[in-house]
């Protein structure tokens, strides 16, 4: 049987899975974020530092400058010179750039080149934001040149462009970075899959199942062999599904019997009917043509007419239990008195049905809260079933009543033939009859009398068992009114 306790435990380990499995999810990325970006920046801080001193190369560039100014002015194979080294070339004749391979827009080199003071006796060097220049004022044959050459320090060719490092770590960050989130977004999908698939597939089976229980097949269990909080689940389905199978067998166990039941009270009033119509015929037809003979058949047809009213009250009575409209009046009553009065009651018709029955109540008072009226019925279903299933004559009867602690117990034997124990257990059921076929001499019961003392028993808060004991014994527990004081 799961309880409530391992329920709440799946529960909590689903949750748990759920939280350690974002968690973790959240927690790589953060540690891949960090990674990813103290790396980074370390990387751009390295090439700064690196960058951010006069190139290296300054003074061998110098020399090819003093080269330049003693051969002719091939400017392109200059700036192939110089590219070794990775510096650009620019030359400006009067107002006008003769050559240059930097690629900037024209005024703006202009606009630097006016910065730059250049001399002819020897090359001039600059540094400013990482850029190394090295100019000198050339002269060639009779022509003035400003030749200037320039390295970029913290700039780097990509795909073709001039980039600062500052612009190709971004460049590489946000590359980088857009990599990171496909490849979290690709674990966490198959993440993800992996829980649902886990999730899913418990779920599926659950589905298929409810959909096979809407079709009325209850037969079938779930067969899951996880070893987590969704085999409790499942587990807990299929014994759903068992209650489910046992309530619709016992369903149709009690519809059977319900069936039989109003078969039989038809059949039982069918026969007392017939009876009374035969009777009542001959007395039209006059068969009974003396008064006493008149009489005779008078009587019989009112004591078959009484027979079907008991059978009809029966049916009633039961009608009331199932709809739970049988009404209860509860006094305070002496039991003891109470049991005294109904076995005077009867006494005189049971001696007609070759039956006694003997009283033994124990000193003292008996108080109960019950509904007197009911309590009648009780007895007297009790005594009814004694008459038709005892099977001995004479028939003796014996009703006491003794106090137990805070209870009072009342007893009801007879000195039948009791019943046998594989029925015992089942006598107080509805419609339960232990004669099944309907053609014994005591086939008129409708299986409803004992489950009505059962019924009424319980509802004033007793019990009632059944035993064999030289006979049929049922022994009544109730509460007591006074707490079983006198």
């Amino acid at each position: 049987m799961i309880n409530s306790d391992q329920t709440e435990g799946a529960v909590m380990k689903l949750s748990k899975r759920i939280f350690i499995s974002n968690t973790s999810m959240m927690f790589l990325s953060l540690v891949l974020l960090l990674a990813i970006g103290s790396g980074m920046i370390n990387m751009y801080d390295q090439v700064t530092k690196k960058n951010n001193r006069l190139d290296s190369n300054i003074f061998t560039v110098a020399s090819i400058f003093k080269q330049a100014q003693e051969t002719d002015r091939d400017w392109s194979a200059l700036s192939l010179e110089l590219g070794k080294y990775n510096y650009r070339l620019c030359v400006e004749q009067g107002s006008s750039l003769v050559y240059c391979n930097i690629r900037h827009q024209e005024k703006d080199i202009r606009a630097y080149l006016k910065t730059l003071k250049l001399s002819a006796d020897h090359p001039s060097m600059f540094f400013e934001d990482g850029v190394t220049s090295l100019g000198q004022i050339i002269s060639v044959g009779d022509e003035t040149y400003a030749v200037v050459s320039v390295n970029y320090g913290n700039y780097n060719q990509l795909l073709g462009v001039d980039q600062s490092d500052f612009d190709k770590f971004l460049i590489t960050f946000l590359a980088v970075g857009l990599s990171f989130i496909a490849v979290l977004l690709l674990i966490s999908q198959l993440l993800t899959k992996r829980l649902v698939k886990h999730i899913m597939t418990p779920i599926h089976q659950l589905t298929e199942s409810a959909r096979r229980i809407e079709e009325g097949d209850l037969s079938t269990p779930i067969w899951y062999s996880g070893k987590d909080e969704f085999e409790i689940v499942c587990a807990s389905f299929n014994q759903m599904q068992v209650h489910l199978k046992e309530e619709q067998d016992k369903n149709a166990a009690y519809e059977k019997a319900r069936t039989d039941m109003i078969s039989g009270i038809s059949h039982d009033l069918r026969t007392p009917l017939t009876s009374v119509k035969g009777y009542i015929k001959g007395l039209q037809d006059r068969i009974a043509s003396t008064p006493e003979k008149q009489a005779q058949y008078l009587s019989i047809a009112y004591k078959k007419a009484t027979d079907m009213d008991v059978l009809l009250q029966r049916l009633f009575y039961f009608s009331k239990l199932e709809t739970g409209n049988l009404p209860f009046f509860p006094i305070e009553t002496d039991l003891g008195k109470f049991s005294r009065k109904f076995a005077y009651d009867i006494q005189d018709d049971l001696k007609l049905k070759n039956a006694s029955i003997h009283i033994e109540i124990s000193d003292g008072t008996h108080w109960v809260r019950v509904d007197t009226e009911q309590m009648r019925q009780v007895l007297a279903n009790l005594v009814e079933n004694a008459l038709k299933y005892a099977g001995v004559e004479p028939l003796k009867l014996v009703l006491s009543v003794t106090q137990e602690g805070e209870n009072e117990v009342l007893c009801f034997a007879d000195n039948g033939k009791g019943v046998s124990p594989d029925k015992l257990p089942h006598i107080f059921e509805q419609f339960y009859r232990g004669d099944e076929s309907r053609n014994s001499n005591n086939s008129d019961g409708s299986g409803l009398g004992l489950y009505i003392v059962k019924y009424i028993i319980e509802a004033h808060e007793g019990t009632v068992v059944a035993e064999n004991d030289q006979g049929l014994k049922y022994t009544m527990t109730l509460p007591s009114a006074k707490g079983g004081s006198a």
